[in-house]
């Protein structure tokens, strides 16, 4: 590489303040990677892999949108589609393969989506309160009409957190931002899940002394018990289309996997286990369902297949992993691979396996827990050591979206 190039940079690093040093040394980082020789390739391949993954990507040009709030629209909505990491926005004069255009007033988008050919896709008008949402939700059709996979701009996860000084559901963004708690339940609330158009959760309390599954309704504030049986529920999952919940009961005796209607406030059970069942996920064409069990020799994981008439009967199978202790499981959106928490070095980690074989692979060790699935299938959220973080499976890359807000466990996305 070019001495002088090198000099130019350490002099500059030298005279970074203390208070610059963290911004400046990712952007060194950066600088470095990009020149031959030091990290980022030799003198005849210059390339970059982030170069080869842009040249794959589909190119989007972004036409300046028209309107009062046009300009603010135009840099937001940019921002949400290079967030996304699904396309290469494209300049003005470079080739695309989509062109986006559009019009904001007020804060409401009008956008409009074109092949390359100038054909139009869809045109749509969004008129949520906030310019902000609006833009969300068309960076999210922008995504699933071109991908086929669904965007996260819009999506949410909930967790729990003892921020409060006991135990609550909230929920936050795909980045971890605009967080609201959910419960404020004085005996505690743990194990939410949200059903697939995220307008319910389903949580665990413990207001009667033993645990109960409850569903609160987001959008109405109403709150109700998920099944008028005797003894204890816990751990639910919505199953694909919502209508249902896969969820651990106890009243018959020993606890169960039942599958419970929310139409018609019924539940089946679909297990026949020996030991404490848990943590049950649906596969994504509701038809399995794979749980823990716990036998006294630690959790293991199951797969039953959920009867789809009445009157059938249901398969139960041990799903052999590689590992010793696994609970937690989740199915990815595509139904070829499932999450789970296992032991590593005496600490949690976070591993995969594709279903129904193959070899399981490490994703996080190091105090990893309960993993939990991005709608795309891109991403993985999971709990480490109180803060909350999003793994790219592809890459392998993490950061922590959020941290400093008590102590975090069980995040569960919007399926």
């Amino acid at each position: 590489m070019n001495r002088r190039c090198l000099i130019v940079l350490l002099l500059l690093a030298s005279h970074v303040t203390r208070g610059e040093a963290a911004g400046f040394s990712d952007k060194f980082r950066g600088w470095l990677r990009a020149i031959p020789g030091l990290g980022g390739g030799s003198g005849k391949d210059s390339g970059t892999k982030q170069d080869t993954a842009a040249k794959s990507m589909p190119r989007v040009r972004l036409v300046p949108f028209t309107g009062g709030t046009g300009a603010s629209a135009t840099k937001a909505l940019r921002d949400e589609l290079l967030t996304s990491r699904e396309f290469f926005v494209a300049g003005p004069d470079e080739k695309a393969d989509y062109i986006l255009e559009g019009s904001s007033v007020g804060g409401r988008v009008t956008g409009v989506l074109r092949d390359g050919r100038s054909k139009e896709l869809f045109q749509r008008t969004y008129a949520a309160p906030g310019l902000d949402e609006n833009l969300k939700a068309f960076s999210d059709d922008i995504i699933y009409t071109i991908t086929g996979r669904p965007g996260l701009a819009t999506s949410r996860i909930v967790f729990v957190s003892d921020k409060s000084g006991r135990r609550q559901v909230y929920v936050c963004n795909a980045e971890g931002g605009e967080v609201s708690q959910l419960t404020h339940d004085r005996h505690g609330a743990v194990s939410p899940t949200l059903s697939p158009d995220s307008s319910l959760v389903a949580f665990t309390c413990y207001r009667s002394g033993f645990p109960v599954v409850n569903l609160l309704d987001l959008h109405a504030g109403w709150e109700r018990g998920v099944t008028d049986t005797p003894g204890s529920s816990f751990g639910a999952a919505f199953s694909p289309d919502g209508s249902r919940l896969a969820l651990v009961m106890s009243f018959i005796g020993n606890p169960e996997i039942f599958v419970t209607d929310l139409g018609t406030n019924t539940a089946a059970c679909v297990s026949d286990s020996v030991g404490a069942p848990s943590s049950p996920s649906w596969h994504p064409d509701g038809k399995q369902i794979v749980f823990a069990n716990d036998d006294g020799d630690g959790p293991r994981l199951y797969v039953v297949e959920v009867p789809q008439k009445e009157g059938e009967s249901s398969r139960l199978f041990r799903w052999r992993t590689g590992y010793h202790f696994c609970t937690d499981p989740e199915w990815s959106p595509d139904g070829r691979t499932i999450a789970f928490t296992t032991r590593k070095g005496g600490e949690w980690a976070v591993a995969t396996k594709p279903y129904p074989n193959r070899g399981a692979r490490l994703i996080q060790a190091g105090g990893a827990q309960h993993p939990s699935w991005s709608p795309n299938g891109r991403f993985i959220t999971y709990s480490q050591h109180g803060g909350l973080y999003v793994h790219d499976v592809r890459s392998g890359s993490r950061r922590q979206i959020l941290a400093g807000f008590g102590r975090i466990s069980e995040p569960r996305w919007m399926r």
